[in-house]
């Protein structure tokens, strides 16, 4: 978690999977607790959520090169930590805005 705050803190970009892996693409896991923890830590970044429809063939579980086949990626829009706001209602506020995105 150190090497994700220092690379915040310097002002870099992060891609993070919040479900802690990756599943088989049939449908969202639930959200680990660590984007709350990120973004409680630096209350002003701007998470994005991205969904890739066909995340499973094009980067299968287990690999580290992407596979040449086609996928969908779309992007929602920008949102951040609201003052007060309970890990529990963070974390479904940030995996339904990703599930709209995964709609059909």
């Amino acid at each position: 978690m150190h090497d994700l705050e220092t690379a915040l803190a310097q002002g870099e970009s992060l891609i993070l999977f919040p479900e802690g892996t990756r599943g088989t693409g049939q449908n969202i896991q639930p959200f680990k607790s660590g984007l709350y923890h990120l973004a409680v830590k630096h209350p002003a970044i701007v998470l994005v959520p991205v969904y890739i429809d066909n995340l499973n063939r094009v980067l299968p579980k287990g690999e580290l090169i992407p596979v040449p086949v086609f996928c969908t990626v779309s992007f929602g829009s920008g949102f951040t930590l609201k003052e007060g706001e309970t890990k529990a209602d963070f974390t479904a506020r940030a995996q339904s805005r990703l599930q709209a995105l995964a709609a059909p």
